[in-house]
């Protein structure tokens, strides 16, 4: 069977795009300086964004399997593009609350559709490398685009080319441009899964989403996945406060943001060498257990040392298992609702968020090194309790005899 280069160099391309997050190192300053919010209303917009997510994850994985990935990926790009440019010319708080909507319906319609797109054309050729290695290079290009884009906007923010608080406007715009353009790439890419019809495509999203909990295996890997990367990720909202902290100027954020993602993309080159050496029970183990260790060090002790071996090591663990745990995922998962039981366990991932939200916002705004400490708590006690033993997997046509 002849190899589809092209379509997953697509894919890469599109995770790049996707990535070029010019706001991202300057997202906490952009909520406090320009909309003049704390932790807690901060978190309040990002709340109703997770709990849109929570509503519209498994319909949206139903839009995929149904109509094609690839249709999914493109609106859910140009949704997203939508929302990020309303953020960069609103200031209302209502406003702000539905492009957070419109946001969430982007993300959950790109959300799984992503990597079952990049699974099925993995597929079509029967000397395919191995899944995890092209997941850890699709992760690459995505942690490629946050490193390019984060120095760009807090340069431009700090730059005083134009006014501070405009500026920390027009980096969300620059943002939606970028994805407007992954969603043109992806159409170039070809798919061939048969497009779903019928009365009853909401059933078959939700026996979808229900085959996560009938599943022993894709049970264990679900739940360890959502847990450790809900709690993990809130490393991504701290660590512009921790600078901030050290007396680090707005402009050198996305350096900081871009070395660990740089970081991050280098260590995932690693993935096959660590999985051969250590076996992939325990390096998704101690890649969760960690993080805890490192947020309670961020806690405990806080200082400019502390605080960046804590921003790199959360952020590049948390980058560094996902595509581990994607493959072993996609192994158990039918090609038929792929996309549908991806987004389900993306819904479980954003149900933590969502009910994290509140709690951490509010600690955040008395205590950062309090907030810091409980997280950590957290994360060490789901590493244990969610700990995946077993990692085998069904064998594939693609494996061969």
């Amino acid at each position: 069977m002849k190899r589809d280069n092209k379509g997953i160099i697509a894919l890469y391309a599109f995770s790049f795009f996707k990535n070029l997050q010019f706001f991202g190192a300057v997202a906490v300053p952009f909520y406090i300086h320009r909309l003049e919010m704390g932790y807690a209303r901060m978190f309040t917009l990002e709340m109703v964004f997770s709990a849109a997510m929570m509503i519209l994850e498994v319909p949206a994985g139903v839009v995929a399997d149904r109509w094609g990935r690839k249709i999914s990926l493109c609106l859910g790009s140009l949704f997203l593009a939508a929302g990020f440019l309303m953020f960069g010319i609103f200031h209302s708080f209502g406003i702000l609350l539905v492009a957070e909507l419109i946001c969430a319906l982007g993300m959950t319609l790109v959300s799984g559709a992503d990597k079952a797109l990049l699974y099925e054309v993995i597929k079509r050729d029967r000397n395919a490398e191995n899944t995890a290695n092209v997941f850890a290079r699709y992760e690459s290009a995505g942690t490629a685009g946050l490193f390019i884009s984060f120095p760009l906007g807090s340069l431009f923010a700090g730059s005083g080319i134009v006014p501070y608080k405009e500026a920390l406007g027009l980096v969300f715009v620059f943002t939606a441009a970028a994805l407007g353009i992954s969603g043109l790439i992806v159409l170039g890419v070809r798919e061939t899964m048969e497009k779903r019809g019928g009365e009853n495509f909401l059933r078959h999203g939700i026996d979808g989403f229900l085959q996560i909990f009938r599943t022993k295996e894709l049970r264990g890997f679900g739940l360890n996945y959502a847990a450790i990367s809900a709690l993990t990720f809130f490393m991504f909202w701290f660590y512009q406060s921790m600078l901030t902290r050290n007396a680090l100027p707005v402009a050198w954020f996305g350096f900081v943001g871009s070395a660990f993602n740089l970081s991050a993309m280098l260590l995932l080159q690693t993935t096959p060498f660590i999985q051969k050496k250590m076996g992939i029970a325990r390096a998704l183990f101690l890649s969760s257990l960690m993080p805890g260790l490192l947020y309670i060090g961020a806690g405990l002790f806080p200082n400019i040392v502390v605080d960046l071996i804590v921003m790199f090591g959360v952020t590049n663990l948390r980058l560094f298992r996902a595509p581990m745990l994607s493959a072993l995922m996609n192994d158990h998962i039918e090609d038929s609702n792929r996309a549908t039981v991806l987004s389900g366990i993306s819904m479980l991932e954003r149900v933590l968020i969502a009910l994290l939200y509140p709690l951490v916002g509010m600690i955040a705004d008395l205590s950062l090194n309090a907030a810091l400490l409980i997280l950590g708590g957290l994360t060490i006690f789901a590493s244990l309790a969610l700990r995946v033993n077993e990692t085998s997997r069904p064998p594939r046509a693609s494996d061969g005899p």
